[in-house]
């Protein structure tokens, strides 16, 4: 019996998805390869959609074979001690501090394209997920876990270390916490959105000594050398990280800062007329579905969408 044309059409996406998946993995994209990949993704909704799940399944795995390398790499130590202990106690224990300390020195570094997001766990244990677009350098020392975000977005899920905190760096400020869940966005140069999920942080502006304490479902904004703190309604902090399931939630957000956070899921440029920038939206939007949000904006908002030339798009006042 021959496959119905939508089970056909289905097929042949995820199996071009699944070669995409696998090239990204690889690491080897030329800028033509990009190319051709970024009109795939344009070309249908469902070519996105497909395309992160496989990405979200393949970084699931990586994170399963680095916890299961890690661990057999601490049962082969263990062993080894074991072995030479007889022999050479003190030795074993020196050179055991010494592959350690060498370890939490050597750093790592994440990056994500665009449309992309990626799961990692940290060598202490310590679970990162970062968003589209977003660069982390991680530089763990003996005295404390070291990240910079470099851009872009992260959700931290850090493990308990009093003895060692965890910080992380923007250019905005820094985020200390001993072992705690928040996430961070770091999307412009100077400012940044510290959001706690579970127990307490400690942000600190550039250049300042003293450090403000955000706790469970609380947000701290940091812009302009100081530290700005807000109450959230119920649930808003869980979905400050909807990105990790692909969506945004706006609660009376700005059109531009709405559209910011579009922006690392696609290669289309989308501008907006300064008049109507600071109208505010609401509701839950995938964020594969460019062509949604703009639907909804001019639904909702008195604006139109005026396109441009290579599928550049300009939001304007109805009336202009």
């Amino acid at each position: 019996m021959n496959a119905m044309p939508h089970e056909s059409s289905r097929a042949r996406i995820e199996e071009e998805a699944s070669v995409w998946a696998a090239r990204l993995a690889c690491g080897r994209m030329t800028e033509a390869d990009r190319t051709t990949l970024d009109t795939w993704l344009e070309a249908d909704p469902e070519h996105r959609w497909v395309l992160g799940r496989y990405r979200e399944i393949e970084a699931r795995l990586d994170v399963q074979a680095e916890i299961a390398s890690e661990s057999l790499a601490l049962a082969a130590r263990v062993r080894q001690r074991r072995l030479r202990r007889a022999a050479a106690v003190g030795l074993a224990v020196a050179a055991a501090v010494a592959v350690m300390f060498t370890a939490l020195r050597r750093p790592g570094d994440f990056e994500t394209r665009t449309a992309e997001r990626h799961v990692a766990a940290l060598a202490d244990g310590s679970r990162v997920e970062l968003n589209a677009q977003s660069a982390l350098a991680v530089d763990f020392r003996r005295d404390e876990r070291h990240v910079r975000l470099l851009r872009g977005e992260a959700w931290f899920q850090v493990t308990k270390d009093p003895a060692r905190p965890f910080v992380v760096e923007t250019t905005a400020g820094s985020v200390r916490v001993t072992g705690t869940v928040f996430n961070v966005r770091a999307a412009q140069a100077g400012r940044a959105e510290v959001t706690v999920l579970e127990g307490t942080v400690r942000v600190r502006a550039p250049g300042s000594a003293a450090e403000e304490a955000v706790v469970m479902g609380r947000q701290a904004v940091l812009a302009d050398g100081s530290v700005a703190l807000r109450s959230l309604p119920e649930g808003a902090a869980a979905d400050a990280a909807a990105w990790r399931q692909g969506h945004a939630v706006f609660e009376e957000t700005t059109l531009r800062e709405a559209l910011e956070k579009f922006a690392p899921y696609h290669t289309r440029v989308v501008t907006v007329e300064p008049a109507v920038a600071e109208l505010r939206i609401g509701g839950r939007y995938s964020l594969d579905d460019l062509d949604g949000l703009l639907e909804a904006i001019t639904r909702l908002l008195p604006v139109r969408v005026v396109p441009g030339a290579a599928g550049a798009v300009r939001i304007v006042a109805s009336g202009g």
